[in-house]
Parts: C-alpha cells; sequence; structure tokens
C-alpha cells in the first residue's frame, strides 16, 4: 500500500500540536546565544518554520519543493541533537563553522565588497578566533560527523537520500518522471511517487518529533519532554507496518 494511511495523517497533526505548542513555550526562553539552551531556541526554530513549509508544500501537491524544505529540517534536527549531546562544544563547532563561512565570502567577494565593510569582516573574524579554544580553526559543519556525534546516524541517511534524489540538482533527481515515448513505466512512476509522497510525510514527521524530544530536554520542559516520549512510542507501533 502506498497511500497515506488515516493513523498516519494523525500523528502527523498529533506531531504538529506538540510543535506548535513547544515553540511558544520556547519563545518565553531568554539568554546568550552561547548558552546550549537558546543555541536548541535557535535550531527549534529553523526546524519548526520547515516543519510548517513542508506542510504546505506537500498539501498543494508541491513534491521537489517539500523535499528541498524537509532536508534543511533534517539538517537543523542533526544540529539540535549535537547540541543536546556536545552543549559547549557544540558552539563552538558553530563558531569554526561562522569563521569558514565569513572567510569564504571575504575570498569570493574582496574586489566587490567596499574597503570598510572588507575591514569589519576582517575584525569580526579577529573577535571571534580570539574566543575559540585553543588548537580549534575555521571548520565548515561535516553533516556525517555531526550526526555521529549526535547519534543520529538515520537522519545523515535520510539527509543523503534527499541530497541525491530530489533537493539537490543531480543526475538521479532531473530524471525523475521520466518515462518511455510510449508512456510505458508511468503507472509505475505513479505508484513510486505516491510511496514517496507517504514515506517523506513521515520523514517529516519522525525528524520534527525527535527535535522536539531533545529540544525539550534541553530547555528543561519535561511537559513537552514527556508528550514527544508518548508520541514517538505511538510512530514507533505506527512504522511497524511500513516493512
Amino acid at each position: 500500500m502506498t497511500d497515506i494511511t488515516p493513523q498516519e495523517y494523525a500523528i502527523y497533526d498529533e506531531i504538529s500540536r506538540l510543535g506548535a505548542s513547544l515553540w511558544e513555550s520556547s519563545k518565553k526562553i531568554v539568554g546568550l546565544n552561547s548558552d546550549p539552551k537558546m543555541t536548541s531556541v535557535m535550531l527549534f526554530k529553523r526546524l519548526w518554520s520547515n516543519h510548517r513549509g513542508y506542510t504546505l508544500l506537500h498539501n498543494n501537491s508541491l513534491p521537489l519543493e517539500s523535499d528541498i524544505i524537509l532536508r534543511s529540517g533534517v539538517e537543523n534536527a542533526i544540529c539540535i541533537a549535537a547540541n543536546y549531546r556536545l552543549r559547549e562544544e557544540f558552539t563552538v563547532l558553530i563558531q569554526m563553522d561562522v569563521l569558514a563561512t565569513t572567510l569564504g565570502q571575504i575570498k569570493t567577494n574582496r574586489e566587490d565588497v567596499p574597503d570598510d565593510l572588507l575591514r569589519d569582516q576582517e575584525t569580526f573574524i579577529r573577535n571571534v578566533t580570539a574566543k575559540l579554544p585553543e588548537g580549534k580553526k575555521p571548520a565548515y559543519l561535516n553533516w556525517k560527523k555531526l550526526a555521529e556525534l549526535g547519534q543520529v546516524p538515520q537522519l545523515y541517511k535520510d539527509y543523503r537520500t534527499l541530497s541525491s534524489g530530489s533537493a539537490h540538482v543531480t543526475g538521479m533527481s532531473i530524471i525523475r518522471g521520466v518515462v518511455d515515448a510510449d508512456g510505458a513505466g508511468l503507472d509505475t512512476q505513479d505508484e513510486l511517487n505516491n510511496l514517496e509522497k507517504r514515506l517523506h510525510l513521515m520523514m517529516m514527521a519522525g525528524t520534527t518529533l525527535l527535535g522536539s524530544c531533545l529540544h525539550s530536554r534541553v530547555i528543561e520542559d519535561n511537559k513537552h519532554a514527556m508528550a514527544a516520549e508518548k508520541l514517538k512510542n505511538k510512530l514507533n507501533e505506527i512504522s511497524k507496518h511500513w516493512l
């Protein structure tokens, strides 16, 4: 069966309501952006936005666009998991990524950027570099490594699948939906599209639920943490029928 079941729609709606409630609770938290709690809030804000955007695109039958948003959600969930496990160490990784990104922008746009803006960027780099622990240097986030550190290897598999199959322009993604001149394979393509629509809806559900579960623990929101655990058990039961 490739169609989305009533139980799957129902669990997705429950996870959506949990996400909305958790975000309202998260908005009340204040602190420095170096605090792992605030880092988690910033990441969950993005994940919750991804969830809402994905839902809108999915409901309007825009699979390519929804997959792009889903991939972004997976990235945010990977970061939430890494922040949950590493706390202050994850903040350092973010700072290293900021430096790598800024240096890359300077290198690419040096001839087009006004001198005063260039000086501001170089000052920013010196200030951030001075705050890094000894031996740390600019480095982009490594999604595979982050997923390992966050103990969420399945999210990295989802990330790679979405990257190659739809979210990025690849040889595989651009031939999606292509059939023979006589229309042969059209029925198979329709069945595969329906199956993917179902699987990706559940992927978004699982991604948001995982992010909600770990984020609520970081911000010490026991009410939402308990609600997330109950939904996780419920989703695990539903997933037994996917095999």
